[in-house]
């Protein structure tokens, strides 16, 4: 399986939310461990003292990257803050707090994606914007499996 390059990845990055500025999508890298390639991109965000960043992550199914976590997470709620598992988009979710001001999400798609939202400075509702922002629709790999779509693309796409 290989997994969508990240040159395609950074299209699907979203515009900033009101009130935020998107700086150039920055990060995206392409890693080969054994016979497994992964893939992934990032962009990063600004209101303010807030900051908050978005990456997208394509696995093609290998045991790597946030998926090599995934399976450990577990569920808490403290004075200091929570992780709890819930749905985001229909697709399952780890949702985390830190005090004072450290919010964040992961979206697995199809155990094959991730979508990784952090927010610091901010507030749940920072976070809410972002994560609103992400519209999971469905578009096709020339004869492969469905691959969703996380952000509408700033132009077209060829995978």
């Amino acid at each position: 399986m290989t997994a969508v390059s990240y040159t395609a990845l950074i299209a699907y990055l979203p515009n900033a939310p009101a009130g935020w500025t998107a700086e150039e999508p920055v990060g995206g890298a392409s890693w080969t461990v054994e016979d497994s390639q992964w893939t992934w991109a990032s962009r990063e965000y600004g209101k303010e003292n807030a900051w908050a960043t978005i990456l997208i992550q394509d696995s093609a199914y290998y045991d790597v990257g946030y998926w090599q976590s995934w399976d450990s997470m577990i569920s808490f709620e403290s004075t200091e803050g929570y992780y709890k598992q819930g749905k985001a988009g229909g697709y399952p979710s780890w949702e985390y707090f830190n005090k004072p001001d450290s919010y964040g999400t992961w979206v697995g798609v199809n155990d094959r994606f991730m979508v990784y939202i952090s927010v610091e400075g901010g507030s749940k509702s920072d976070l809410d914007a972002f994560r609103e922002r992400r519209q999971l629709r469905r578009h096709r790999e020339p004869e492969v499996t469905p691959i969703p779509s996380f952000y509408p693309p700033a132009t077209a796409v060829t995978m």
